[in-house]
């Protein structure tokens, strides 16, 4: 019963979102910007409470293509690139703000994550044209399997799969996996499972 049940939340849910999502989908060959996209994003980023959720997730079913299930996209979070994955039961949290990432299963997600397009989405070397006007490289992040994520961390990097990213760090370069790390750059503070020495 259970499952008839999910099943038909998840239709209905699918039923209501596709006058936007299947336009935002059909419209991909002329989004060269993702400027479509990213509008259907703030749209159903708005929508509160749980309906938001089986909103936001088949609405990025419809338009990512995504085969996964179980994710859970939090109010006020914005997916801005076309090609971003999502795994099955990944959790991402509220005003979270994605690039171009591939986000792997039971990631976990805390308030306020930025994971950007990697560390050159803008040149700024040249000091006689605006950085504005210089480009940049967009470059795929991949968060792996059974990671967490602390709040307002910002990503510019991989995240090796099963390690846990502390609160407000900033990631600049990949670690090993399991690995526990922190801080502005984030640096490597202890393996997950290592067994902690306690002080006498």
């Amino acid at each position: 019963m259970k499952s008839v049940l999910k099943f038909l939340v998840k239709l209905i849910a699918r039923i209501v979102i596709a006058p936007l999502a299947y336009p935002v989908r059909w419209l991909a060959c002329v989004d060269g910007r993702h400027q479509i996209f990213q509008t259907g994003s703030q749209i159903v980023s708005l929508i509160p409470g749980m309906t938001g959720i089986y909103l936001r997730r088949e609405y990025y079913k419809v338009t990512l293509g995504l085969r996964s299930d179980g994710f859970v996209i939090g109010f006020g979070t914005l997916l801005n690139q076309r090609g971003i994955e999502i795994g099955n039961d990944a959790y991402i949290g509220p005003y979270c703000n994605l690039g171009i990432c591939a986000i792997e299963d039971d990631v976990l997600l805390g308030s306020g994550v930025d994971i950007v397009s990697g560390s050159q989405v803008h040149f700024f070397d040249r000091t006689d044209t605006p950085i504005r006007l210089q480009g940049g490289e967009l470059r795929k992040v991949t968060v792996g399997r059974d990671t967490w994520i602390g709040n307002k961390a910002v990503v510019m990097e991989d995240v090796a799969e099963g390690s846990v990213v502390g609160a407000a760090s900033v990631v600049t370069k990949t670690f090993e996996p399991s690995s526990i790390i922190a801080g502005t750059p984030a640096k490597f503070i202890r393996a997950r499972g290592a067994q902690v020495e306690k002080t006498s």
